[in-house]
């Protein structure tokens, strides 16, 4: 999978006018290959990995585009990016306690981010039982919440990836 990031452009709406931490941003990283962000605490590294995937509410695109395999992101349009959030792009955050909700148990978060995805069906707990499984972690793992795990407990689905479109296809209605 390939990514080029050409001339991106993403500012924040303030009340005294927008913040553009992501100015003019290139970049392209082939296939294979790994590529680390660096720089200063409020810089817009984080900025930059979320307009990638989601650009929140205050969050506003400016211009530059973004390609996947040769395909252009729709990113500046919430409704068309979502095919493609948590199945072709996703953002592992540097901190992954504060991507869980504390509230909620593994079994609730999962099950929601299938449904959003158009998954149903008791098929889809098998499979997260599964999953579970394919990382090294028990079926008890779902019912704990995210506080309940040890430190990289919750990234391990990111460094044994899966793609989740393949096997829980057949789980669609």
């Amino acid at each position: 999978m390939s990514v080029k990031v050409e001339n991106l452009s993403v500012a924040y709406r303030m009340r005294a006018g927008d913040v553009c931490p992501v100015d003019g941003v290139s970049f392209t990283v082939a296939d294979g290959e790994i590529m680390g962000l660096a720089g200063e605490s409020g810089c817009g590294k984080s900025t930059l990995g979320n307009s990638l995937i989601f650009l929140e509410g205050r969050m506003r695109h400016l211009g530059g585009r973004v390609v996947l395999d040769g395909k252009e992101l729709p990113i500046a349009d919430f409704r068309a990016m979502r095919p493609y959030r948590m199945t072709k792009v996703s953002l592992v955050p540097q901190y992954a306690m504060n991507a869980l909700n504390p509230t909620r148990r593994i079994r609730t978060l999962t099950t929601d981010l299938l449904r959003s995805h158009g998954v149903r069906g008791n098929g889809a707990l098998e499979e997260m039982g599964r999953r579970a499984a394919l990382v090294g972690l028990g079926e008890d793992v779902l019912d704990r919440y995210s506080f309940e795990l040890s430190g990289g407990m919750p990234q391990r689905g990111h460094d044994h990836p899966v793609h989740p479109a393949e096997p829980l296809a057949a789980h669609r209605r």
